[in-house]
């Protein structure tokens, strides 16, 4: 059920990333537009990886058992884990991307464990 959730929960995020970029920049923590750069190629990227990730929920939800995706995803929790640090280098708010990036890579540990002990 927690693996099913965070898989619409991305899947809902990409298509924010697809359809309102500048939104979805600001609310990930980083500035909406950028000087200099196709900012809209980076938010591309962000959309194909989040529905990228949501997608191989889904499948290891259907194909595979609960220790598998346990371990699947203490794997990915570097990917928040990550992004908190690129929002905290790029000057946000330390309360944002605790709050927003850092409790999801808590989450994603916690749900991990919880599908371990499954």
């Amino acid at each position: 059920m927690i693996a099913a959730l965070v898989g619409i929960a991305l899947v809902v995020i990409s298509l924010r990333f697809f359809l309102v970029p500048e939104a979805a920049a600001k609310a990930f923590g980083v500035p909406g537009s950028a000087s200099g750069m196709d900012a809209g190629a980076y938010f591309s990227v962000k959309a194909v990886r989040d529905l990228g990730t949501a997608l191989a929920i889904f499948v290891l939800i259907a194909v595979a058992d609960a220790h598998t995706l346990g371990w699947v995803f203490v794997a990915m929790s570097i990917i928040p884990a990550g992004d908190a640090l690129i929002v905290a280098r790029r000057g946000g708010h330390p309360g944002f991307w605790l709050g927003v990036h850092g409790a999801t890579a808590l989450v994603s540990v916690a749900a991990g464990v919880l599908l371990l002990l499954a």
